[in-house]
């Protein structure tokens, strides 16, 4: 189930894609598939995510809050897949 299906109200949404990246950070932890600077990477873009949520959420926008939310989700799910595969010293 996508954390994104329409039929779900907006704050379902927020709750369902916080927990899917929950679970591919968590993966990607348990299996280390990203190295130290890499998950220097990743706390940036959470930050600058957290950033904007804040702004969106007082702004009383949660559609653009969702936007930024799986906007987020995909970069993180492609940043993952390109660096867990390779080989790692």
């Amino acid at each position: 189930m996508t954390p994104f299906d329409p039929s779900k109200n907006e704050a379902d949404m927020i709750v369902l894609a916080t927990r899917k990246i929950h679970e591919i950070l968590e993966t990607a932890l348990d299996e280390e598939y990203l190295t130290a600077q890499e998950l220097e990477c990743v706390q940036g873009q959470m930050q600058d995510l957290i950033r904007q949520g804040a702004f969106w959420l007082e702004q009383e926008n949660s559609k653009r809050f969702i936007y930024e939310l799986k906007n987020f989700l995909e970069w993180l799910i492609e940043f993952i897949e390109t660096r867990k595969n390779e080989p790692r010293e």
